[in-house]
């Protein structure tokens, strides 16, 4: 037969020890007894303890001293006849000796396996049961070690400590009771500060993390100014959160920390290293950013992953704006002429813990501005240039003022800038413009004295005129033009001039209401003056301009070239109805003209270089004479006309 599986010991309160096992197999029915054999020694001096004489019976309370020291028990199996035969050895088991090990910063509970190694059947954890107060056990601790320690949370006091290692057959080996009369002699452990934060209003927050020390009564909020400065109590182990109603972290870095105190009013260490995020600013008023410094943040748990930066317009919700891992950062084009506030909020590494600065607003102001910049006009100079006059509010000094141009009022270019000089009127001529060829859109934006751009007047935008000759009629043009863009007063209506051979007629010919932007001209009575004819449109701004103007702008000149003709009279009888002999000219240069009458034996009778002079057939009797003319048509060619003609007497 085999041994019986020893399982468990236990020491009992007088120091006695149960054994427990599981009986073997008998199917043939030899069993005999159970031998226990004892010993106080690992190594040896086993000696037979007890006789179990029932193969059912699986325990039996040796009775021994296993208080002060471990004891070793192993079993047997007798059977056969009387017993002759025995079985091998059981594993040999030691009782759990408990002792207690007073140390300066706890108690610590040192005890043994029942075997080693471990029995299969075992626990992986031992039990530590505690007896505090007298009668009152409880569980106090679990652990896969064969040491345990104990903070005493009380000044001085009589505990029990027992420990048990459960087995899954059932049974359950105990240790031996240790009672004692214990002290605290280890001050509590350092409340770890897990934030410390300034509140809105200015108030700062710190709070802390428990230490595991139960007798902790209070804690001592304490502020670092060079020296140690007592501040005030929480009291109760779990209050981890107290609030200085003082607003210095407005103002500058603040220190506070932490210092727990216990019934026996032994006092723990501190960390002296947490602060608050101070914020400070620079405002560029003339590159219209804000730069914020800070100092490091200290005793984060886990350690700093970044910093948030917080921003606030005239008292509305804070917005993220940014982080950094730095202590500065630069915030680009805040709200100008606003009441702005910042703060910088720490995150720790984990990502479950943060801390938040100071407030710090400051009013965004600027340099002044011109109120106003606004382009009287923009008017075709001399056929040769845009002509821009300007009128500027000079109530506070500009550094220049910048002129844009467009030719489809999206896409703008800077063409120019033009010096303050303190006066309210400017003008510019953009000779690049190619004003034959295209309207332009202009606007100029005033720069402040820092060289921003910061008033920006309204678009204007120039006439540009077509003309297209009448297909049919000879002497009929169509004009068309763009409506003028820009004036404070609104336009009034369009004026319409012809100009014959570059004269300085300033006389319209025509006028359209602010509505229409086209015009017939006829030209047949304009067909003896001259060899050109050129148009253009004038703008006419209205009544009810701001600044109490009224100006006119005028669009590109378009020439129109007639094609010179003369009709001459083939006979005259300058006693009859037609006593003078005069050609009839249309659009032909007169400065280059000239006609010239010869006889029939060569000879020149007559020559003018007018066209309202004509021939009176002078001495000359009836006859065929020859004529010439020659001129200069509107495209500057030279041409002539000949021919016969007959005097009748």
């Amino acid at each position: 037969m085999n041994a019986p599986d020893l399982r468990c010991l236990e020491v009992q309160a007088n120091g006695n020890v149960k054994l427990s096992w599981i009986s073997p197999n008998d199917p043939n029915s030899q069993f005999f007894s159970y031998q226990i054999y004892a010993s106080n020694n690992a190594a040896g001096g086993f000696t037979l303890a007890a006789t179990v004489g029932a193969l059912t019976t699986n325990t039996f309370v040796h009775n021994g001293n296993a208080s002060g020291t471990s004891l070793y028990f192993f079993m047997r199996t007798r059977y056969g006849s009387a017993g002759a035969d025995s079985s091998a050895n059981s594993d040999t088991l030691r009782s759990i000796f408990l002792n207690l090990i007073p140390a300066a910063v706890d108690l610590k509970l040192v005890y043994n396996n029942i075997k080693q190694p471990k029995l299969p059947s075992s626990s992986s954890t031992y039990t530590i049961q505690k007896e505090y107060p007298l009668g009152n056990w409880f569980l106090f601790g679990t652990t896969a070690s064969q040491i345990y320690q104990d903070t005493i949370s009380v000044c001085g006091d009589s505990m029990a400590y027992v420990v048990q290692l459960p087995d899954n057959s059932g049974c359950i080996s105990s240790s031996n009771i240790q009672r004692g009369k214990f002290f605290d002699q280890k001050p509590p452990n350092e409340p770890f500060v897990d934030s410390i934060s300034v509140l809105p209003n200015g108030q700062t927050v710190i709070a802390w993390r428990i230490p595991r020390d139960e007798d902790i009564i209070a804690y001592s909020i304490l502020q670092n100014t060079g020296i140690n400065v007592y501040i005030d109590t929480v009291q109760g182990r779990n209050n981890t959160m107290y609030t200085y109603t003082s607003t210095l972290a407005t103002n500058t870095i603040l220190s506070l920390y932490i210092a727990a105190f216990d019934s026996c009013d032994n006092i723990s260490t501190f960390d002296d290293s947490p602060n608050t995020i101070y914020v400070i600013s620079e405002y560029d008023v003339c590159k219209y950013k804000t730069t914020l410094y800070w100092n490091m943040y200290k005793g984060m748990p886990s350690g700093v992953k970044e910093y948030w930066v917080y921003y606030s317009v005239n008292g509305s919700g804070f917005q993220k704006i940014g982080s950094t891992k730095d202590l500065r950062f630069t915030h680009d084009n805040p709200a100008p002429g606003k009441n702005l506030c910042y703060f910088v909020r720490v995150v720790n590494n984990d990502g479950n813990i943060t801390a938040s600065s100071n407030r710090h607003c400051f009013f965004s102001s600027q340099v002044k501005a011109a109120e106003y910049v606004y382009i009287k006009k923009v008017s075709v100079h001399a056929n040769s240039s845009m002509q821009v006059d300007v009128l500027l509010d000079t109530s506070v000094v500009s550094s220049g003022i910048e002129l844009w141009r467009s030719e489809d009022g999206v896409k703008f270019n800077s063409i120019a800038t033009l010096a303050f000089n303190g006066t309210r009127n400017y003008t510019y001529f953009d000779t690049a413009a190619e004003i034959n060829s295209r309207a332009y859109y202009y606007k100029a934006i005033v720069k402040d004295s820092c060289g921003n751009g910061r008033t920006v007047s309204l678009l204007s935008r120039s006439s540009f005129l077509k003309v297209q000759a009448d297909k049919d009629l000879l002497f009929t043009h169509h004009l068309s033009w763009n409506f003028y863009q820009g004036y404070g007063g609104g336009n009034s209506g369009y004026y319409i001039y012809r100009i014959v051979n570059k004269s300085d007629n300033t006389v319209p010919i025509g006028f359209t209401d602010a509505f229409t932007n086209s015009y017939t001209d006829e030209l047949e009575e304009e067909a003896p003056e001259g060899t050109q004819i050129d148009y253009r449109v004038e703008a006419v701004e209205g009544i009810t301009n701001p600044f109490g103007l009224r100006e006119r702008s005028f669009s590109n000149s378009v020439p129109v070239y007639m094609e010179g003709r003369i009709f001459v009279p083939n006979a005259f009888a300058p006693e009859g109805v037609n006593k003078i002999w005069k050609p009839i000219t249309h659009f032909v240069d007169k400065s280059e003209y000239r006609v010239q009458v010869f006889d029939r034996w060569g000879h020149k009778v007559f020559e003018t270089n007018s066209d309202d002079e004509g021939w009176d057939g002078g001495n000359c009797s009836f006859g065929v004479f020859a004529y010439l003319i020659t001129y200069k048509n509107a495209r500057g060619e030279y041409l002539e006309t000949k021919g016969f003609l007959t005097l009748i007497r």
